[in-house]
């Protein structure tokens, strides 16, 4: 039962308290221009009693958005951050130096060929934003879809997603609206560049797949929810859209309840591949974020006249963790004999998980993902967040796909027409390069598509070492540092651990700045993700959540005893789950590190399941309504591991207003712990009152702010400690 605690002030938060210790470390022209004291959000117990436990939540009132306090409190937080942030004195220069080089040269990402066009998300040199545009042969350009023709002065947008048709003769994407990402589908003709008056609302996620005549596509759409509902992303369903038609005439294909032969939740998500060569189609079930699929197959014919008989082929607890759909064989990544998972191959037409064929038993790396070619699948392999390409054909044996390097193959996008693909790879040293397979040989080329940045690279390296954690398992840290002897400086390390997401090797031009400035970048692959595939994964959640901080913990003390940093240089940086991640690692060892930056990270997971975003979330983390996950989140909780009177390291949190994946009030609720607790430490609240979760939507601009205050905030906490 919850109850109302009296309120312990009845003062409306604006109140202040005094920050003697903290201001030591505060940018002098902080302290002189009076910003040493942020807003002290109200007390306001909310006392409940879970599994036989007590818990008291002092800041429930900033799960309210309504209430006449969370916006005052928010913009006097982001205020009082902003004042602290722009006094570091290393701020201006940083900035300067990471516009330039994000800047430097035309980016371009996710490359799809389709026909003889190869689509592009580019952003041309020194532009705030990316746009869609048609590579042709011989070197033409245009431009498809911009977001700056559907912003306002008030809402600024972003493309969120965007899929060529088969031929290429159209491309559907869609727009979010001031980071809301409640996208509104939108269909260009590609000959002409002309907006097609399609409009499909809810299509936040959409996951098109065209059928192979151009004329429509199934897509994923949302219940119509406001954004900010507690079941905003639950209810999901599969819809037609054909061109050039109203949104109002769209075909229902799936929803729950609607076929008995696919049961579906609240938290199930419908999508719908269809196959290349073949006239099978696959309805994948999964729910919630965990790579485990339901699938099923039916003739498309069979779909479009409503009669489709939907043939299961495996379900979500068989193992299954991707899928592509060629000719007549559906290839699976089939967890169930080993967790680094075996490639099977199962006939469309008539064949079950049972009777699958094995193409590829498992090994020692992961097999990670699929991508349907035109005559077989391509397969990625990782091997702790390095990853290879193979090509499986339909008959005869798995060839390589030859790589310059080893890094992350960031996307792979087939050419229905000829099987050939277009890939982006890059490494931590190695910026984005695009490279074309050729269907038959397998052999990359560099197709010219993206410029190298003028960086010189050459003074830096990257290193690989091992940490052994506490319960002896070994987890790779990737470290990139200055060329030379081994000195202890300030280091910046990054850790995720969830969903079986590995944390990849990537090039960040922004990251230069701060090796520029004598840092160290490095990343912890802790459990939770997946660098070593599914028992990587299960090593790290629900139960076993706390070995992904604690991997961190292990990681950052081999570090320092390998004298790369030390606790007074060292900083720890995770965003979104990996808000769990940094969140717990610093209330459990405060005196291990100097500085904590969480971006729209989860501080409060008690509270996830009442979230627009926590239903999804539940196979992930667990429910409050079982002991075993109460216990489980709370021992995930950063928010309730908060001690009064600890002395933490200096903190930056970040949300947004609009954040629907993980609410703002975890961010706000762990920023008034940590000031109320230890009112002498620093706990800055930085808000972005436009974007969501992915805060800057693609905009350079805001995307060069964020990275200087991250790096001068840990440089001036790492330099003055």
């Amino acid at each position: 039962m919850t109850t109302l605690a009296p309120s312990l002030s009845r003062r409306r938060f604006l109140t202040t308290a005094a920050m003697a210790g903290g201001m030591a470390l505060l940018p002098r022209a902080a302290r002189a221009a009076g910003a040493s004291r942020p807003p002290i959000a109200r007390i306001e117990p909310v006392t409940e009693t879970l599994w036989g436990e007590r818990i008291v939540d002092r800041y429930r009132w900033l799960e309210n958005t309504a209430d006449r306090d969370w916006m005052p409190f928010m913009r006097g937080q982001d205020a009082y951050a902003r004042s602290v942030l722009d006094a570091y004195p290393d701020r201006p220069r940083l900035l300067k130096r990471i516009a330039a080089m994000s800047g430097d040269v035309t980016q371009v990402t996710y490359p799809k060929p389709a026909g003889s066009i190869r689509f592009l998300q580019k952003r041309e040199a020194g532009a705030a934003n990316y746009r869609i545009v048609a590579h042709y042969p011989d070197g033409r350009e245009q431009v498809l879809a911009d977001p700056a023709t559907f912003a306002t002065d008030r809402s600024p947008a972003s493309i969120s997603w965007w899929v060529p048709s088969p031929t290429g003769r159209y491309l559907a994407f869609g727009v979010a609206l001031a980071g809301t990402e409640n996208a509104v589908g939108h269909v260009v003709e590609v000959a002409s560049a002309r907006l097609l008056p399609d409009r499909i609302v809810d299509a936040q996620y959409a996951a098109a797949s065209w059928l192979p005549d151009d004329s429509g596509f199934f897509y994923n759409r949302f219940a119509g929810r406001p954004v900010g509902s507690p079941d905003y992303y639950n209810d999901r369903s599969l819809w037609l859209h054909r061109v050039d038609t109203a949104q109002s005439v769209d075909r229902k294909i799936m929803a729950a309840g609607m076929n008995a032969a696919v049961p579906m939740s609240a938290i199930s998500s419908p999508e719908l591949q269809v196959g290349i060569g073949t006239d099978h189609v696959a309805l994948v079930m999964r729910d919630g974020y965990v790579r485990a699929f339901a699938i099923y197959l039916a003739r498309r014919y069979e779909v479009l006249a409503g009669k489709a008989a939907w043939r299961q082929i495996c379900r979500a607890d068989e193992g299954v963790a991707d899928f592509a759909l060629s000719g007549d064989t559906l290839y699976v990544i089939s967890n169930n004999a080993s967790a680094n998972g075996a490639l099977l191959g199962i006939d469309a037409a008539t064949g079950t998980l049972a009777t699958a064929r094995v193409l590829m038993p498992a090994g020692k790396t992961v097999l990670d993902e699929l991508n349907a070619g035109r005559d077989g699948t391509f397969v990625t392999v990782n091997d702790g967040g390095e990853q290879s390409l193979f090509f499986q054909p339909s008959t005869g044996p798995m060839r390589p796909v030859a790589l310059p390097y080893a890094g992350w193959v960031q996307s792979v996008a087939v050419n229905p027409a000829d099987g050939g693909a277009l890939i982006r790879i890059t490494s931590w040293l190695q910026p984005g390069t695009i490279f074309a397979i050729a269907a038959r040989t397998s052999a990359a080329t560099n197709t010219g598509l993206q410029q190298r940045p003028a960086i010189d690279l050459s003074p830096y390296e990257y290193r690989r070492i091992v940490a052994t954690a506490r319960d002896g398992t070994r987890v790779p840290i990737s470290i990139i540092r200055r060329k030379g002897r081994i000195v202890a400086a300030p280091c910046l390390v990054h850790a995720y651990g969830a969903y079986q997401w590995p944390s990849q090797p990537v090039f960040d031009a922004r990251g230069i700045a701060f090796l520029e400035a004598g840092g160290i970048i490095a990343t912890a692959h802790v459990r939770g993700g997946g660098e070593y595939g599914r028992a990587w994964h299960e090593g790290g959640q629900k139960a076993t959540k706390p070995n992904t901080w604690r991997d961190l913990i292990d990681c950052c003390e081999t570090l320092i005893a390998q004298d790369y940093t030390s606790s007074r240089q060292l900083a720890i940086i995770g965003g979104s789950a990996g808000g769990i991640t940094v969140g717990r690692a610093m209330t459990e060892r405060p005196d291990l590190f100097a500085a904590v930056i969480s971006k729209v990270g989860m501080s409060n997971p008690l509270r996830a399941e009442f979230e627009p975003n926590g239903q999804p979330n539940v196979p992930e983390f667990g429910s409050i309504k079982d002991e075993a996950g109460f216990r489980g989140l709370k021992a995930m909780d950063s928010y309730h591991a908060v001690k009064d009177g600890a002395r933490y390291p200096a903190v930056m949190l970040t949300t947004s207003s609009k954040d629907a994946r993980v609410a703002p009030h975890n961010a706000a609720k762990m920023a008034a712990r940590l000031q109320a607790a230890n009112p002498s430490g620093i706990a800055l609240l930085r808000i972005d009152f436009e974007g969501g979760h992915d805060m800057n939507d693609l905009s350079k601009a805001k995307t060069d702010l964020e990275y200087a205050d991250d790096f001068a905030f840990v440089l001036a906490i790492t330099k003055n400690y």
